[in-house]
């Protein structure tokens, strides 16, 4: 997937849809991960339609990640590869 180019403001700005598609997971993954506490949408953002920093998707992902890691006691059970900041396929 293509990041959309950064705003004026340097920031790059996601959708629910764009950010499961950057982190390989289902949208509503995404909204797990906003209820979990590990994702929160920007600041002024619609309710129905949130918008994230690229940052802050990847920073989810590695705290889920670090919590499957936690729970199953073993990271070869983690098979999902990890997005890293500046990548883009």
């Amino acid at each position: 997937m293509e990041l959309p180019p950064p705003a004026p403001d340097g920031v790059i700005y996601l959708t629910t849809t764009q950010a499961a598609k950057l982190a390989g997971v289902a949208c509503c993954t995404i909204t797990s991960w906003r209820h979990k506490g590990y994702l929160k949408p920007l600041e002024g953002s619609p309710p129905r339609k949130p918008m994230y920093s690229f940052k802050a998707v990847c920073e989810a992902e590695f705290q889920a990640w670090q919590n499957a890691i936690r729970t199953s006691g073993n990271d070869k059970r983690v098979h999902r590869r990890r997005i890293q900041p500046g990548e883009a396929d």
